[in-house]
């Protein structure tokens, strides 16, 4: 069947060979031929050609070595067809560009070969364009671990994606999604569901089979026949769900809850979790034979704090999503680097928000919550260093009043900004609150980065 979508240049000096090899290309897409180097290039420059093939040597010259480079600074995949064989030609080829090589003259088959390794190299061109316009990042290492989808949609093994909270899991799953093409795509997040309940979200039930189960349910499972189920969160699974789900996935058949008829389903589980696996088998947690079923495949999305390099491009393109104008200050930039980001791309998203919402369009160092400024992380202890190293600068009495006016704060807000609610669940008067807050309203806490 002809490809009207691919654009073919055929380079050749022999009118018989042209008309041949055009004749054999003919049922690929629409064919431009060129007997000169001059000719090529005219085509090259006004025209976009998808594929080349060059013939080396056109009227006594290697002038095909240059059409291959020229060819090569316009993105055309090019074919050498050529009866040279000097090894010292074939590699100035390659050099220069050419991505493959036909010796003349060549058959329908090795043409499908070259052909087929061309339509595989434009699929991988297509998916990482889309993963780059998916996935934000200027981290090469973490760029290398993306680019490993473009060859995991060919197969229908699992994939299992590891990452800290925020670092973009689920946009992985969807990504996936889109690269893989039509077909059903479901996803479940483990964490949100009971032993019983989780059961009957992936295998079904039958009617009567618990206290409301008032009527037949097709799992997830079934549902994903052919197509993709994603499991995020997966470590919350029980022990018990966890061997239920092997044996699923092992033998592609499962029984809905209630049932005695099994159902055969041929789905391709995708699964993350936030959690160290490694730390969950070794404690037990979960199931190694199960982690080895869901693992064939591996991503790993690296947190903030080992990509510095995106936390700018990554406040450029939340605040890109708003239609109003926000400037962050070079000694905020400066501090925003230096900050670790626990909660990843997810924090940077929220923080971004929060400036909107409040109006806040100049962003100073004032602006930000204490914790960014002064870097301060969680840590194993219950006391942060960083708090000693505060305390050891500026005193206990000046620290007390920064701590309780940051969980004052942030209380505040955990409580839709409701003083008096706060209060409450502070156990404490709202006059005292509201004194404190005055009291310290315009003391600057933020004594330089730490």
């Amino acid at each position: 069947m002809k490809n009207t979508e691919i654009s073919i240049l055929l380079v050749e000096d022999d009118s018989l060979t042209l008309q041949t090899n055009k004749r054999i290309l003919a049922d690929y897409g629409s064919i431009k031929t060129a007997t000169s180097t001059s000719e090529a290039e005219a085509i090259i420059a006004n025209h976009k050609i998808d594929i080349a093939f060059f013939d080396l040597n056109i009227h006594g010259q290697l002038d095909g070595l240059k059409l291959i480079k020229y060819a090569e600074a316009k993105n055309i995949y090019s074919i050498v067809v050529s009866g040279e064989t000097r090894q010292e030609v074939l590699k100035d080829a390659f050099l220069n560009g050419a991505k493959d090589y036909l010796l003349k003259p060549f058959d329908k088959e090795k043409l499908t070969q070259v052909l087929n390794r061309f339509f595989n190299n434009r699929k991988h061109s297509d998916f990482e364009k889309i993963i780059n316009e998916s996935f934000i990042t200027k981290s090469q290492k973490q760029t290398d671990e993306l680019y490993k989808l473009k060859n995991l949609t060919i197969s229908d093994r699992p994939i299992f994606i590891s990452g800290e909270t925020g670092t973009g899991k689920r946009v992985i799953g969807h990504l996936i999604k889109k690269i893989s093409g039509p077909c059903e795509f479901l996803e479940l997040n483990c964490s949100q569901f009971s032993d019983e309940l989780i059961a009957s979200e992936l295998f079904g039930h039958k009617k009567g089979a618990f206290t409301g189960a008032n009527e037949n349910k097709m799992g997830l499972l079934e549902k994903a026949d052919n197509g993709i189920i994603f499991l995020d969160e997966i470590h919350a699974l029980s022990i018990r769900s966890q061997k239920t789900l092997l044996k699923a996935i092992e033998e592609k058949e499962f029984y809905p809850v209630g049932s005695n008829k099994s159902v055969k389903s041929n789905f391709r589980i995708i699964s993350a979790t936030c959690e160290n696996i490694q730390e969950l088998i070794s404690a037990g947690r979960f199931r190694s034979d199960l982690f080895a079923r869901i693992s064939t495949f591996q991503v790993n999305l690296l947190p903030l704090r080992e990509r510095k390099e995106d936390i700018g491009l990554l406040f450029e393109h939340f605040i890109a999503k708003h239609l109003v104008q926000v400037l962050i200050t070079g000694e905020t930039k400066e501090l925003l680097q230096n900050y670790s980001w626990p909660r990843n791309t997810r924090e940077i998203q929220d923080l971004v928000e929060n400036w909107i919402v409040n109006g806040q369009r100049l962003i100073t160092p004032d602006v930000l919550p204490n914790h960014i400024k002064l870097n301060l992380t969680q840590s194993n202890s219950f006391i942060p260093e960083a708090y000693f190293d505060f305390v050891e600068e500026h005193g206990l009495t000046e620290f007390l009043i920064f701590l309780k006016k940051e969980i004052a704060e942030a209380m505040i807000k955990r409580n839709d900004g409701s003083m008096r609610q706060a209060c409450k669940a502070m156990q404490m008067s709202h006059s005292n609150l509201s004194n404190f807050l005055k009291q310290n309203k315009s003391k600057n806490l933020y004594m330089g980065a730490h």
